[in-house]
């Protein structure tokens, strides 16, 4: 399964399981340089009070991909790429804009940034600087990307508004993530990622 994702994109997904190990939301994210190098690496660390100097924790805005553009210095990226585990919020995509990274990939599509594509319409600035989208992924790794922060976010609200939004937008996927809360069958935090994929697996295909 895992080696079907490009190793960068298999790296993003390492670290959204390095988030969920730790009590963060799952999602991870690397940038790559124009030869396809890894350089710089982040991930979500919402649920956290520590992390690595100058990085944002146990912030509602500690999310992947501000990580890992917060890293780099001022510049023009449009040569560069970004690859994440779930697909940019408004927040990270106007990071994306701020910071003229030029492409993004992402593997797990969310309902929730659904209409995030017309921002270039609307807004001269992010017309001009706007990565260039690629995604969703598909198949059992694509959903564990997408139902394990759905799961998480459920956890701790399951009645709120964004939560109604997923149940009406993305009911299988809701599904599966309630059935991780009702179940108990969050995957042990001692799992390799690989092996907290084939936990999931009976969910995430059903």
């Amino acid at each position: 399964m895992l080696d079907e994702l490009e190793p960068p994109m298999r790296r993003a997904l390492e670290l959204a399981w390095e988030a969920y190990r730790a009590g963060s939301f799952p999602v991870g994210s690397v940038i790559t340089d124009p030869r396809g190098d890894i350089v710089v690496e982040g991930r979500n660390r919402a649920g956290e009070g520590e992390a690595p100097p100058g990085r944002m924790r146990n912030s509602a805005i500690a999310h992947a991909e501000v990580d890992a553009l917060s890293q780099l210095p001022m510049g023009e990226y449009s040569q560069h790429t970004l690859y994440t585990s779930l697909e940019p919020c408004l927040l990270c995509r106007s990071a994306m804009v701020m910071t003229h990274i030029g492409t993004v990939h992402f593997l797990a599509a969310d309902s929730l940034c659904e209409g995030l594509d017309r921002l270039p319409e609307i807004n001269g600035h992010a017309s001009r600087r706007h990565p260039t989208m690629a995604g969703p992924g598909h198949g059992v790794v694509a959903e564990f990307a997408g139902t394990l922060p759905m799961a998480v976010l459920l956890l701790f609200n399951r009645d709120g508004t964004t939560a109604a939004h997923y149940a009406q937008h993305a009911p299988s996927r809701v599904a599966a993530a309630r059935r991780i809360l009702d179940e108990d069958l969050w995957p042990p935090r001692r799992l390799s990622l690989e092996a907290a994929i084939d936990h999931l697996s009976p969910v995430l295909s059903g």
